[in-house]
């Protein structure tokens, strides 16, 4: 089927045609649900460091929040390292996903924080309810779903005042990309990865949608650049996938060292400097609602 990339009026790129909702979920229900002969997606194992690699994001978060614990949301739980984080922190924590494979095979003591269904669905319930929150995580979430812009400005209706979210998204359509599309390291649009990716922001683009749907950005960071390892011909994952095992660990091995020798604010200041430059495959976005 043939696609394009429609540039919304909030400045990031939609993938067309948009599924329908029902297909959607059935796409995600075929994935997580009984796929390789009952294997999740969260059927595997990871490194020691991988494991201690996945505490760094939820204390990067800790960092820049720079207050005591109070209630935080999670939406998009996947294996709940930041819910189990926050919770061991003295959080009063709440998570929302459409299943808890993830948080049964990791943090099963943690089932019942979790609200289980559709994302939309659940946070309108929150909003019917009430629910207030200081902390809203919504990690890799918004490049999946069908709505992003209804997905942001539900948010606003759960935060207390002076409450933060953070929003994380890959950075697709970025220069870097397409230096390595012009250099013939990767075809066009090697980052389009339809139907799990509806929703593609870069650096410049992620803090126009967020200003565009009423949040006033405080912070803006982006982690390590692995797309730098496709201008090599010998570390190239895209023209030669099993590299890219050994590409993620050098990753997990210098935010490791990074975070070791220079601590937190190690990270947060080199992760503020590549998203300075558009560069980094992951960006992270803090914000408040716009008063």
């Amino acid at each position: 089927m043939e696609f394009k990339l429609v540039e919304r009026p909030e400045g990031h790129l939609e993938y067309e045609p948009r599924p329908t909702p029902d297909a959607l979920a059935a796409y995600y229900r075929d994935k997580y649900f009984g796929a390789d002969h009952g294997q999740t997606p969260y059927a595997h194992g990871y490194t020691a460091e991988e494991l201690e690699h996945k505490r760094l994001q939820p204390a990067e978060t800790e960092h820049i929040w720079g207050r005591p614990p109070g209630r935080m949301l999670e939406v998009g739980v996947g294996e709940g390292f930041s819910l189990d984080y926050f919770a061991s922190r003295g959080w009063e924590v709440v998570g929302m996903d459409f299943t808890d494979d993830g948080l049964q095979a990791f943090f099963p003591r943690l089932a019942d924080k979790l609200m289980l269904g559709d994302a939309f669905e659940l946070l309108d319930q929150a909003i019917a309810r009430g629910d207030q929150y200081d902390l809203v995580i919504c990690n890799n979430v918004l490049e999946h779903v069908i709505d992003p812009v209804g997905l942001l400005t539900r948010l606003h209706a759960l935060m207390r005042p002076d409450g933060l979210v953070r929003i994380a998204v890959p950075n697709d359509n970025s220069w870097l990309q397409a230096e390595i599309v012009r250099r013939g390291h990767a075809d066009p649009m090697f980052w389009v990865a339809a139907p799990d990716h509806l929703n593609y922001f870069n650096t410049d683009t992620l803090p126009k949608a967020m200003a565009a749907t009423g949040w006033s950005v405080t912070d803006h960071l982006s982690e390590f650049p692995v797309d730098l390892f496709l201008l090599n011909p010998d570390t190239n994952y895209m023209r030669d996938r099993p590299l890219g095992r050994n590409c993620h660990f050098v990753r997990i091995a210098f935010e490791m060292g990074l975070w070791r020798e220079r601590g937190v604010e190690g990270v947060v200041a080199f992760r503020r400097g590549c998203v300075q430059a558009g560069i980094g495959r992951n960006q992270v976005l803090y914000a408040r609602v716009a008063g």
